[in-house]
């Protein structure tokens, strides 16, 4: 780096003006994230120009009325997440990582499931510094994936930025678009209402989103509460249970798998089968509602229970 007493305000041939008004200081906790402490800065006043490290810069700032940052080196900005991308690329080049060329989205499958696991395992055990490591790795698998995708001409990393941030936005009406909702039940109608709104035309089941792929209870958790946004929630066997401890609920679990396991049966093929007949269901409630000309949302309670059971 070009020690700060050397530079000017020629020294920055591409300028990042980070504070523009000193009546908004600079929140250095910020800066001290993206840039080291050596990095150089440019001061200036009406008058005059001041080139120091970002370090001392920040004793300096009473007489300034702008602070200019010279950009970092590609791949020296190491908190920024379009970094990763650079390097990603890097990686893909013809000169990179033999290992990282020859993957294909088919390839990095296993690997993206696997470090999902991962970061949900230091999830669970309370280790933040684990588990920000364990998103990082989740999200090389997504740089990976999104970089292939690149390659192929198909989207690219600010495509899927893109989307997403979007999405977020539109789904959200009542954050950025000063909507009002009453209950949490409204919201979740809100949101199943606008996610079949954004497919047009289109047919888009309830339970369209959860992958089947998914471990069977995953699986038969994320169509439950899928369901029970549009008040459908179908009736269960009648077993004296009063589930209020994790632990009991746990043990419960593990003692159906072992009785499964002596009758000989799989648990899990079992509560497979079980989603899809309650997938079939759905689709049965789905196209009664169709019939009727009606979102599914607006139907009552008691009203979406009778469907429920005329429809079995």
């Amino acid at each position: 780096m070009v020690p700060a007493s050397r530079l000017d305000r020629h020294s920055f041939s591409t300028l990042r003006t980070v504070a523009v008004a000193l009546d908004v200081p600079p929140d250095w906790s910020i800066l001290t994230q993206r840039y080291p402490e050596d990095h150089a800065v440019l001061l200036l006043d009406d008058d005059r120009e001041r080139a120091l490290t970002l370090a001392v810069a920040q004793a300096e700032l009473a007489s300034a009325r702008f602070l200019v940052l010279a950009p970092l080196e590609p791949f020296a900005d190491l908190a920024s997440l379009g970094t990763v991308m650079r390097i990603v690329e890097r990686l893909r080049a013809p000169n990179g990582c033999p290992w990282d060329r020859e993957q294909t989205h088919a390839s990095l499958r296993p690997h993206l499931l696997e470090e999902a696991y991962e970061a949900l395992a230091a999830l669970d055990a309370g280790d933040p510094a684990r588990l920000r490591d364990e998103l990082g790795d989740l999200l090389l698998q997504i740089a990976l994936h999104a970089q292939l995708a690149r390659e192929e001409g198909t989207f690219d990393a600010n495509e899927v930025a893109r989307r997403l941030n979007e999405k977020l936005i539109r789904r959200h009406p009542h954050v950025f678009a000063g909507k009002q909702v009453s209950s949490g039940g409204e919201l979740l109608a809100q949101w199943e209402r606008i996610k079949r709104e954004e497919h047009g035309d289109e047919p888009k089941s309830l339970l369209g989103g959860v992958p089947r792929v998914l471990p069977a209870l995953f699986a038969a958790e994320r169509m439950q509460e899928r369901a029970a946004r549009v008040k459908l929630v179908p009736p269960r066997l009648d077993l004296p249970l009063d589930i209020d401890d994790e632990d009991f609920l746990g043990d419960l679990l593990f003692d159906i798998v072992a009785a499964a396991r002596e009758a000989g049966f799989d648990a899990e093929t079992a509560l497979r089968a079980a989603n899809e007949r309650f997938a079939e269901h759905v689709t049965r409630v789905e196209e009664r509602a169709a019939k009727d000309a009606r979102a599914l949302e607006s139907y009552a309670p008691a009203d979406m229970r009778k469907i429920w059971e005329e429809t079995a």
